[in-house]
């Protein structure tokens, strides 16, 4: 036996030892745990004034995902077995070099293997080796799935969630947004809460994991090649420090360019048509082409900091490499150390570094997520515009509609109604004509609430509407707005729309009703021919018919229309005025309108102008004042 010539012991030196790691801290993007006094950031202890926000967000991110938390334990049972299995797959290759292939004796063996069986060893060597690898395989394919599906649960659970929200937020919120970065936040900002659990908390957790087992592994068979090895994780946390906070600002800046790009195809293709009379198609593509290259460049900007931020990590993990190799072929040239030993620790040195690899890119992926993140928690915290007040009364069956002293205003500063008071009986109907921006549509929109009153009230039946129960409300009122409203379906779909499950036979007597049956008949399919957007295509005047239909199908007692016949040729205007006096009898009815032909059937006629009712009252008393009203129409008395 030799002395080893770098501890100065008898034979081969063994550096078996417990091993505890003590890095001060584990930086998982821009959080530190452990190290630092609670509540401190890492470098320095200093506080870290974003830590607190940004572990709240991921707190909420955790709670799509609290569902699954049985298949998340089975995940981490996979990645116990898995790990388990690397830890042994260097180890047949090891006995191969030094026990097949060199002299040293088996494990348990005091002399070396005789000739003749090491053929026999090399063929069970290498069917272990497959299997291994053929286990481990198959556990981490199977660990990757399993994770896999349960960040696409959380995905999708949170895609419901913002779903119902958009649904439920006020028009305001809508009207002040864009349509194209609400899809985007919707459609794509939501996979960044996937990334977040998936690639951010199952890989810090996973990785964290094989790290300690690696490390604590690899301190028992050689402490001070273990030590060299780790001495790296400084440098990771210099270069998270270094590339993080760019990483973040930049990949924010191109997920707000990509919603831009988004928000410009929506829009252009809403308004093709114009573009294409007005003949600026040169000028529109030129414009998504500025778009387009801003989105380019701040995502180039945006991978650039990353590769640069990869290129720094590999630097760091050959250096340690390099080093760890020359310093343990020293100690199998002074013979402290065998060929095969050396394999195996080199071996876990990659099993090693792949896990801090993975940890340091942690940090850009949760910078990166986080962004998106916020952008749909931006829209699940938009605070309820319309609140209903605990507990909420029921609708009454049948009441008067009364506005007291109503103001609204969308800006504040620049009010839209002004002091608007009137009262309609229940079963009468009202025609709402003014100049434009006088705020006709504006008082429509407040009795189903798509709008709260900023002051006064708006009654039915004596109950302010902010204490009815808003769902019931609502299903009290049909609404035909003056643009119709198609939805990609069948006909018979559209026309249900308002009454799910309607039999086939109240669909055609709401279309007859509507005068919408002669058209629909003619269809190919009739009632199931697909209409709406890319199918079959109706004219304005069917289209109003279809919602007309729809709305005799509902049967709410309270009707609200805005100017149904504005876009109309007189054709289609005769049959929709022959439908709406059908649709508004016996029910209270509020209707924007201009024409003395749609007028006139009206018991009374609200006159707004510049957002106070000026004049209220029957056709014939109006006519008779010769204000506003009578001066816009010609309407005869009305008996």
């Amino acid at each position: 036996m030799t002395n080893c010539q770098l501890h100065g012991q008898k034979g081969t030196c063994k550096t078996a030892s417990h091993f505890c790691i003590d890095t001060g801290s584990i930086i998982f993007g821009s959080y530190a745990f452990g190290g630092a006094p609670r509540g401190k950031g890492w470098i320095e202890g200093v506080p870290h004034p974003n830590i607190r926000p940004r572990m709240k967000d991921l707190l909420r991110v955790l709670k799509y995902f609290r569902p699954d938390a049985g298949r998340v334990a089975g995940v981490f049972g996979l990645l116990l077995a898995n790990v388990a299995l690397n830890v042994l797959k260097p180890w047949p290759v090891a006995v191969l070099i030094d026990s097949v292939l060199g002299q040293k004796p088996l494990p348990g063996q005091r002399a070396p293997m005789e000739t003749w069986a090491r053929p026999l060893m090399a063929a069970w060597l290498s069917a272990a080796i497959f299997l291994l690898y053929f286990a481990q395989g198959g556990l981490s394919s199977a660990q990757n799935y399993y994770s896999i599906q349960v960040s696409l649960r959380g995905l999708t659970r949170v895609r419901a969630e913002i779903f119902d929200r958009l649904l439920r937020l006020s028009l305001r919120f809508h009207q002040g947004a864009t349509a194209g970065d609400l899809i985007y936040r919707a459609s794509w900002d939501t996979y960044s809460i996937q990334t977040l659990f998936q690639q951010g908390l199952m890989t810090f957790v996973t990785a964290s994991l094989s790290l300690a087992v690696m490390a604590c592994i690899m301190a028992r068979l050689n402490l001070p090649l273990t030590l060299v090895a780790l001495a790296l994780a400084p440098l990771l946390v210099m270069g998270i420090r270094v590339f993080g906070r760019a990483m973040r600002e930049r990949t924010t800046r191109a997920q707000q360019a990509d919603s831009r790009v988004t928000s410009l195809v929506q829009q252009c293709i809403a308004a093709l048509p114009l573009t294409q009379s007005y003949t600026r198609e040169e000028l529109e593509a030129e414009r998504f082409q500025g778009e387009a290259k801003e989105a380019q460049r701040l995502r180039l900007s945006q991978h650039g900091s990353e590769l640069g931020y990869g290129f720094a990590v590999a630097v760091i993990f050959g250096f340690g490499t390099a080093v760890t190799t020359w310093l343990g072929s020293r100690q199998v040239l002074a013979g402290c150390l065998t060929v095969g030993g050396l394999f195996v620790f080199l071996s876990y040195l990659v099993l090693l570094y792949e896990p801090l690899s993975q940890l340091s890119y942690v940090g850009a992926t949760v910078a990166g997520a986080l962004a998106g993140a916020r952008r749909v928690f931006e829209i699940l915290d938009t605070p309820d515009e319309v609140r209903v007040q605990s507990p909420a009364a029921k609708v009454p069956e049948a009441g008067d509609i009364a506005f007291r002293g109503v103001c609204f205003a969308y800006e504040p500063g620049r009010e839209v109604l002004k002091e608007v008071t009137f009262r309609l009986a229940a079963g009468e109907s009202a025609a709402i004509v003014g100049p434009s921006g006088a705020g006709k549509t504006t008082l429509l929109l407040l009795l189903p609430r798509f709008f709260d009153p900023g002051r006064g009230e708006v009654e039915l039946g004596g109950v302010d509407l902010r204490r009815l129960d808003l769902k019931d409300l609502r299903r009290h009122i049909g609404v035909v707005p003056q643009e119709p409203i198609i939805l990609p379906a069948t006909v018979a779909e559209n026309i249900a729309y308002g009454k799910p499950g309607a039999p086939p036979g109240e669909i055609a007597a709401a279309a007859r009703a509507a005068n919408a049956a002669g058209f629909i008949e003619k269809l190919a399919d009739k009632y199931q021919t697909r209409i709406g957007e890319g199918a079959a295509r109706l004219s304005a005047g069917e289209r109003q018919r279809i919602n007309l239909a729809r709305a005799f199908l509902k049967d709410a007692p309270i009707i609200l229309l805005d100017e149904p016949t504005s876009a109309l040729d007189g054709e289609s205007e005769e049959l929709i005025a022959e439908s709406l006096r059908q649709l508004l009898r016996g029910r209270t009815a509020l209707m924007v309108a201009h024409r003395p032909a749609t007028i006139a059937g009206f018991h009374r006629v609200l006159v707004l102008e510049e957002g106070r009712l000026t004049e209220f009252g029957t056709p014939a008393e109006l006519r008779a004042k010769g204000g506003y009203f009578a001066r816009v129409t010609g309407l005869p008395k009305v008996e």
